[in-house]
Formats: C-alpha cells, structure tokens, sequence
C-alpha cells in the first residue's frame, strides 16, 4: 500500500499560515499511515488517491476534488481540530467513489456512518465525542448536530448495517 501524499501549502507567507502548514505536514507524517489503515479497516476499501494538495487559510474546510480543486484547511484551529478536521475532509475524498446517495443519504451522513469509528479507533472515546461537540455546534452552511444526532442515534451496529 503506497502510502498518500498530502502536501500542505500556504495560501500566504503570513506567519500563522506557513506555521499551520507546518504542523498539518508534521501530523501527517507521523500519524498519516496509521489515519489511512483505520480509514481501510473501518470503511472497507482502499484509499485510492495518491497525492492531495491542501491549502491552508482562514475560512471554512473543505475536501476539494481534485488536484485542480484543492482540499481547504483552516489553520486557526487548535491542534485536535485541525487533526479530526483534516481525517474528516479525508473522509469525503475517501467516500467519493462510493455512490450511496441513491440511498437518499447526503454527503455527511454517509462520512458520518464512519467518521465517529474512525476518531474513536485512532485517539479514543473523549476525543470523538469532543469533537462532535464541536462539528455539532458549527452552523449555517449545514445541519452537522442534526447528521450527528441521526448517526449516532444507529449505534456503531447500525451504522455498519447501513449501504
């Protein structure tokens, strides 16, 4: 299994960014293998990227598509947030080729169905739990508290009897 590369670049020279950067490339490097088996075993399949560009600023996360749609990372964020923020962008890019919408399911349930496992398995209960929290406060854009409250309402059996 050829290990992913992600390369973090600044949007900006501005200190804050280039540091952020930094520190998204060191939590790769140290944790990205481990990050990537946990994804396999829990979701299933094999990743099948092989390089991600993410750019690190200030404003929201997102998982981007493709080298010329890069992933978004918001380097403010504390250290555990930028960790489960970067495993949940992951995630999409992970579950792109799945095509589980003709379940009527939307993007976040489906990364939901695997993303609390995911936290849980790689730093523990505490960990997940806060960061749900915290996603399930964020609003606006969309209903995170309402996917979380749904996901976590099937239990993990339920979530891994789902398509």
């Amino acid at each position: 299994n050829k290990k992913l590369i992600v390369n973090f670049e600044p949007l900006s020279n501005e200190h804050k960014l280039v540091s952020a950067a930094k520190e998204y490339s060191e939590m790769w490097e140290n944790e990205g293998d481990t990050i990537l088996s946990v994804f396999e075993k829990i979701g299933g399949s094999k990743f099948t990227e092989r390089e991600i560009k993410a750019i690190i600023h200030e404003g929201m996360s997102r998982s981007g598509r493709s080298t010329r749609d890069p992933m978004m990372l918001r380097g403010s964020y504390p250290s555990d947030v930028k960790k489960a923020t970067l495993i949940h962008e992951l995630g999409h890019r992970y579950l792109f080729d799945l095509k589980n919408r003709q379940h009527g399911l939307d993007a976040h349930q489906i990364l939901n169905l695997i993303l609390y496992d995911i936290w849980m398995e790689l730093y523990g209960e505490e960990f997940a739990e806060k960061q749900v929290r915290i996603e399930s406060a964020r609003k606006g854009v969309y209903d995170y508290a309402k996917t979380w409250k749904w996901a976590l309402g099937l239990g993990e059996d339920g979530r891994k009897k789902m398509p």
